[in-house]
């Protein structure tokens, strides 16, 4: 059976108030791709939710970093969570990607009108401190999700534990260039944001006295234009370069489109970050060698569950809920885990995908 007819019909009964087990909830899945236990999570908070009636004027809202086709998998799960919930939710995102400013006056907005939960993907967390503390506070809930602000007063993170996804893709790159090794040049839109400085930081760690060896971190501030670019100049600059690594989802898009210009396809190695549907065709064409796949479906899903839980059974009863599922619980942080993705195993990866009614991530 496939996961999303059973995620639906679980939630379907438990919004009708039916108390089912894990063991009924969670069935095995013949898809090595599909996270079983990110399911338990959305039973055991639905199970929890079920018959419990929100304040009145209850209203979400989701803050990503930037209008791009990584987030809409996220988008169209939290909407799935808002009508199964019966709340109103806005998923938004500043229209010039990367801008931390605009950002917060984002989320400054929805707590002047009133919203009661907020889920955010930090472009910079010490610019969104203030805010959160203050939102904090006053009762509203401030969940993160993709990249962290540990020290806003958020109640918990959902999503990829960045240093475990560097340490991956680092693990890839040494197999992907094997004995051979060679020179690698980073692809990421900013290094002001966690997710970015922990991924390059697990991939410096993982490659450190290797044959493979990380040259240059090229910035291109959230531009698809400037990170092709900024690829295709890396590639005059280092004629002996073995491979990109690329940290930003339309990073690995910009790289393949940039070796397939210069002829170079083959010949230099993309091993990127999430599956854009990009992303996935260059798989195809073989310019990509391997992804790193996040979870965003599920952080749009869960995050949504878990501000209604904790808008109406109470921050305290919906941590102790999630307790068992903490990767790091005194940082409070669920780690929604990554999937290796190669041309290898891109049909079974999209068939889970298409399980869930999505078509990247």
């Amino acid at each position: 059976m496939k996961f999303y007819t059973c995620l639906g019909t679980l939630l379907m009964a438990l919004m009708l108030g039916v108390a089912l087990t894990h063991a009924q909830a969670v069935t095995e899945s013949p898809n090595p791709f599909e996270p079983t236990e990110l399911a338990e999570i959305a039973a055991v908070l639905g199970e929890a939710v079920a018959n419990q009636h929100h304040p009145e004027d209850t209203a979400f809202a989701i803050v990503v970093n930037d209008v791009a086709p990584f987030w809409t998998a996220a988008q169209i799960a939290s909407h799935r969570a808002a009508r199964e919930l019966g709340v109103p939710l806005i998923f938004d995102a500043a229209v010039k990607p990367g801008n931390k400013d605009e950002q917060r006056q984002l989320i400054q907005g929805y707590l002047d009108a009133g919203y009661q939960g907020i889920s955010f993907s930090a472009i910079d967390p010490s610019s969104l401190t203030t805010i959160i503390k203050q939102g904090v506070e006053a009762g509203v809930q401030f969940i993160a999700i993709d990249s962290d602000a540990p020290d806003t007063g958020r109640l918990l993170y959902l999503g990829t534990d960045n240093y475990r996804a560097g340490v991956a893709a680092g693990e890839v790159l040494l197999e992907t260039l094997g004995e051979a090794g060679g020179q690698v040049v980073a692809l990421v839109g900013t290094l002001t944001a966690p997710n970015a400085i922990e991924r390059i930081r697990g991939i410096e760690d993982t490659i450190q006295g290797t044959n493979v060896t990380l040259e240059a971190i090229l910035i291109d501030d959230l531009d698809p234009l400037k990170a092709e670019s900024n690829a295709e100049q890396a590639l005059l600059q280092y004629p002996n370069l073995a491979a990109f690594v690329t940290i930003y989802s339309y990073d690995g898009p910009a790289a393949g489109n940039a070796l397939k210009i210069t002829g170079m396809v083959g010949k230099v190695k993309v091993v990127a970050f999430d599956l854009e549907p990009d992303t996935i065709r260059l798989l195809n064409e073989g310019a990509v060698s391997a992804a790193i796949g996040q979870r965003p479906y599920f952080w749009g899903y869960l995050s949504v569950y878990t501000l209604y839980a904790a808008v109406t059974l109470g921050s305290e009863e919906t941590l102790r809920l999630l307790e068992p599922y903490f990767t790091d619980p005194t940082n409070r942080i669920i780690d929604t885990g990554v999937d290796i993705v190669t041309a290898d195993t891109l049909d079974t990866y999209l068939d889970h995908l298409n399980s869930i009614g999505i078509w990247s991530q």
